[in-house]
């Protein structure tokens, strides 16, 4: 854990008053979630991928005659969801400012301060365009310049969607995708990939980096014949690379932006300024219905709200 001393507290809340203001201007309403919550919470969701259940800070919530196994909250979107689940209302706009906690044996901290939106009961294309422009505006008026910054963004559902017609188990699409993420050339022996169009699909979406809604054209015609649920998946990912190519943002188009597989279904980006990730998000329509509420769309995204003051501060 770190201070954080009297200069970076001006930094913080600077960032933190935009980020309140801004996010009020669009309607939405701030929260904030209990810092111990069950484990299950996070389990029942697949938010905890294996590269985060081993950060998790996690004890014995112990009475004296039983106990109940609960973590300092290691992300704010599933607490924020199981508020609006809890609320049933069908439509919610919600922001946090608030810290996660999550364990690391290097110099990273390990209380995490986060200022994010959650946004429920809205699909896509609509919420996908809400978030980035929110987004977009954060980056402006916190003074981080366009050419200091670019925006990965990908289509979950899109790669989920491929690797199911390999024929896979969900254990070997998990690994291929991995194998996709890391940029590595793909085999079609390794991994007994029959069907040409899933290859070659899966070839455009390893090997290409797109910087323009030309490169989802072109997976468009590739992918003509396919379900319907990949030809959505794609108009999804085209609206959102329209909206960074129109606001002039640099930007790449990638086969994933997270390494968790089961978690996000749609849509996911993230912001890198001066090589450092501070923002990152998504779709996750299957998150409610986890949490054995009604199924909802739902997306939103968290930003590293020191990473993001320090950077600005700095003339980013």
């Amino acid at each position: 854990m770190k201070d954080i001393d009297p200069l970076k507290m001006i930094e913080f809340r600077r960032v933190e008053e935009i980020f309140l203001s801004l996010t009020r201007s669009h309607d939405y309403q701030e929260i904030r979630t209990p810092t111990i919550e069950p484990l299950h919470l996070y389990t029942a969701t697949r938010v905890l991928s294996p590269q985060l259940l081993h950060r998790v800070y996690s004890f014995l919530d112990w009475d004296g005659w039983s106990g109940e196994r609960v973590v300092l909250r290691p992300d704010s979107t599933v607490p924020a969801a199981r508020l609006f689940a809890e609320s049933e209302q069908e439509i919610s706009r919600l922001c946090y400012v608030q810290p996660v906690y999550r364990f690391s044996t290097d110099e990273q901290p390990r209380e995490l301060w986060q200022c994010g939106v959650e946004l429920f009961g809205i699909p896509a294309v609509q919420a996908d365009v809400e978030l980035l422009t929110i987004l977009l505006e954060l980056l402006q008026k916190v003074g981080v310049d366009r050419d200091r910054y670019h925006i990965d963004i990908s289509h979950a559902g899109l790669i989920q969607l491929i690797l199911s017609y390999t024929g896979m188990t969900l254990e070997d699409q998990r690994h291929l995708y991995e194998v996709i993420l890391t940029g590595e050339t793909l085999s079609r022996e390794d991994f007994s990939i029959n069907d040409d169009a899933v290859f070659s699909s899966l070839e455009l979406l390893s090997q290409i980096k797109g910087e323009s809604p030309d490169y989802v054209l072109n997976l468009q015609s590739l992918l003509k014949n396919s379900s319907s649920e990949i030809e959505q998946s794609v108009i999804e990912l085209r609206a959102a690379s329209k909206i960074l190519s129109d606001s002039g943002v640099n930007f790449n188009i990638l086969p994933g932006t997270t390494a968790n597989f089961d978690y996000y279904t749609g849509v996911t980006f993230r912001v890198v300024i001066q090589d450092i990730e501070c923002v990152s998000g998504g779709r996750y329509d299957l998150l409610t219905k986890s949490l054995g509420a009604q199924q909802s769309p739902a997306s939103g995204f968290a930003v590293d709200l020191m990473k993001l003051a320090h950077i600005s501060n700095d003339g980013g």
